[in-house]
């Protein structure tokens, strides 16, 4: 039989910003946990909106079959004495399973045979099993940025939890989950009818019934469709047209349950602000919907508002949204007018006045810091220095702006724009804006060589200070100075622009710069671990497989280019012959050298080479080192791999007609370092070791 299975968790107003990942992160630990219990089904669906996450499971099985679990004892050497009877072992294991000898069974595996002991486990209550799938999925939620208690249950959550509904078609599988009875009832838009509750009579009505009676439109993807037709169709009506980035969006669909679109405008004398000020006020602060005109791409006085219910009267909801705005665009006119009047780089000296961080001086000390450090990344980024320099004494100057002390979101932005109102080149004023680039992990890189210099500069300083000064305490989710965050930004600036620098002699020169640091030494060397974990990470995130990555940051290389073609290159020999041939090779010499403990010669001894299959070898090792040597040169992976190839047929044929350990010493030694030497060029690209 099939039923269809609903639960809502219904909370107080999630965080926006974590409502899609939240929703989306209990939907993928139902589909788990219903996996494990082996719970078969047709289709689920995850929906979410400001106060509920929900997950529908249709045409779910709900006859679960019987499980046989397996429990393997001793081997039967050392399961019986040599009167047959059971050992001390076979005894203990017994009384833990509480099971006697006659209820085991004998099962070889390849090398041996085991005692083992089948037992049964009969069809549990499938509202039994749902209840804890659900309790287990909803306390591992990930993506939750904070939690909170709201009373003497205990139970955490990223805000407090009023309701849970959980239905077995037309059933309410009963019970009592995060301190709340499970029910039937739902409620409706907080701005409806009082918050109206419905009861949801079958799991199948599931959504329909709290769109047509809550006034909820709880699909994620449909509001979010809705928001951006509708958004496009207002905006298309008057010759004008939006641009909407993904991540805002999810944002304003994450605050609406219900959406309207309202179009509106503002008084066109506040056109003359900055773009950057005006699209920061109506799109981050008010959260609206900035139109352009299709005709010359030019930001217009017309907005959309995205309003969370219907009103009989839009008017006074569009003049709500304009006295705001008009109040804050006031404000701005206001505070520019009076930054106005002194360059950027006057502002410079108040920088003293503001802490960088505790024992790691003022924002002044820091850009005195950065300019010494970039002026050493230019080797690198090939930016204009005069650039760089310039830059950097303006990059912070913002911070003590009325502009930005009212609007703290915009530093960066406000530097940019005063920048250019005091003449600095584009490229100057650009990089002051994009050296807080990426601030998250979909964030844009800066492409400009003075703003990813810059960028490099500045966060590299910042990783350093922090990590010397022991603000590096991160465990699971915490990490509250946003190092790992950082330190992404700091890969992905060098490997999406391209940037030839080794990332461990950067890390050292910025730590060499800082004066009061003690123990650099060992600041440096927990700094390259954590830094190679981020690398780990970053390549395990795009699917490369985890044998790969470590066979290529074991061989201690930190010039990200050169680890980013290295991966890549054996990555597209995976399952290829070249490769599995080049794992033989290596393996088998390898294996060798380790069963050996001798010490080894530093050359090849030519006086002890007598075979014809040993001179062989090491005339082609020799030949394929200089080949190694050029293409590691032009950083050509694929070659190496296709030089190293030339080994295996060979070294095949060295096997089989030499004798590595020889009788005499002095032979074998010198065999062995034969073998050394050409795992050496193996090492020259990876440590082959970590993929068999």
């Amino acid at each position: 039989m099939k039923k269809t299975f609903l639960i809502e968790i219904g909370t107080e107003e999630l965080p926006p910003k974590s409502l899609k990942n939240i929703a989306k992160s209990f939907f993928e630990n139902m589909k788990l946990s219903l996996k494990k219990n082996n719970i078969k089904y047709e289709e689920i669906l995850w929906f979410a909106t400001p106060r509920r996450i929900a997950v529908k499971v249709e045409k779910m099985s709900i006859n679960i079959p019987k499980i046989t679990k397996k429990y393997r004892g001793p081997s039967i050497t050392s399961a019986f004495d040599n009167s047959g009877n059971p050992t001390q072992i076979t005894k203990h294991w017994m009384k833990k399973l509480d099971i006697t000898i006659n209820q085991t069974i004998r099962i070889r595996d390849k090398e041996k045979e085991w005692l083992f002991y089948e037992k049964i486990i009969d069809n549990q209550d499938i509202k039994k099993k749902l209840l804890n799938i659900s309790d287990f999925s909803i306390k591992n939620i990930s993506h939750i940025p904070t939690f909170m208690k709201w009373d003497k249950s205990n139970v955490q959550f990223s805000r407090p939890i009023r309701n849970i509904v959980m239905l077995l078609d037309n059933e309410v599988i009963k019970g009592e989950m995060l301190g709340l009875h499970i029910n039937r009832s739902i409620f409706g838009h907080l701005f409806i009818k009082s918050n109206i509750k419905i009861d949801i009579l079958n799991a199948n009505e599931y959504p329909e019934t709290l769109l047509k009676s809550g006034k909820v439109i709880a699909d994620y993807s449909l509001r979010k469709n809705n928001i951006k037709k509708k958004s496009e169709e207002i905006a298309n009506s008057i010759k004008g047209y939006i641009k909407i980035k993904d991540i805002f969006l999810e944002e304003i669909t994450s605050l609406t349950e219900w959406p309207t679109i309202i179009l509106a405008n503002f008084k066109k004398k506040f056109l003359k602000l900055p773009n950057e000020v005006l699209i920061y006020i109506i799109e981050h602060q008010q959260k609206c919907f900035s139109i352009y005109d299709k005709n010359n791409n030019k930001l217009t006085n017309n907005f959309i508002i995205i309003s969370n219910t219907a009103s009989k009267n839009p008017k006074n909801i569009i003049f709500r949204n304009i006295k705001i705005l008009h109040s804050r665009f006031s404000d701005a006119e206001f505070f520019l007018k009076k930054d106005k009047k002194i360059p950027l780089i006057a502002y410079q000296p108040f920088l003293k006045n503001i802490i960088f961080q505790n024992s790691l001086g003022s924002l002044f000390e820091k850009i005195n810091r950065t300019k010494k450090l970039i002026s050493w990344i230019i080797q690198f980024t090939h930016a204009d220095l005069k650039s760089c320099i310039q830059a950097t004494n303006l990059c912070k100057c913002d911070l003590a702006t009325n502009m930005v002390f009212e609007f703290p979101d915009m530093q960066g932005i406000i530097g940019m724009c005063y920048a250019l109102y005091n003449g600095e080149s584009q490229n100057v004023a650009i990089a002051i804006k994009e050296h807080y680039y990426p601030r998250f992990s979909k964030d844009t890189v800066p492409k400009d060589p003075t703003s990813y210099s810059l960028a490099l500069a500045d966060k590299t300083d910042t990783l350093i200070g922090l990590f010397a000064i022991g603000k590096n305490s991160i465990s699971g989710n915490s990490d509250p100075f946003a190092l790992r965050r950082l330190t992404i930004g700091i890969i992905r600036i060098i490997l999406e622009n391209n940037v030839l620098i080794n990332l461990l002699e950067l890390l050292k020169k910025s730590l060499d710069i800082y004066v009061n640091i003690e123990n650099k030494p060992r600041v440096l060397e927990k700094l390259k671990i954590f830094v190679l974990e981020r690398v780990y990470f970053i390549y395990i995130k795009k699917n490369y497989t985890s044998s790969i990555i470590k066979s290529i940051l074991s061989c201690n290389n930190m010039q990200l280019i050169d680890i980013d073609l290295r991966i890549k290159n054996i990555a597209n020999k995976t399952n290829s012959n070249i490769l599995k041939s080049l794992i033989k090779t290596h393996k088998r010499i390898s294996k060798m050298l380790i069963s050996s403990k001798e010490t080894l010669y530093e050359k090849i001894d030519y006086k002890l080479v007598k075979e014809k299959e040993e001179i062989k070898i090491i005339e082609l090792l020799i030949q394929i080192e200089k080949e190694i040597e050029v293409y590691l040169e032009k950083k050509d992976y694929n070659s190496i791999l296709l030089e190293l190839h030339k080994l295996c047929d060979p070294f095949c044929n060295f096997f089989k007609n030499i004798q590595i350990k020889s009788d005499i010493y002095s032979i074998k030694i010198n065999r062995l370092t034969i073998l050394k030497k050409a795992k050496n060029l193996f090492f020259k690209i990876a440590d082959f070791s970590f993929l068999y």
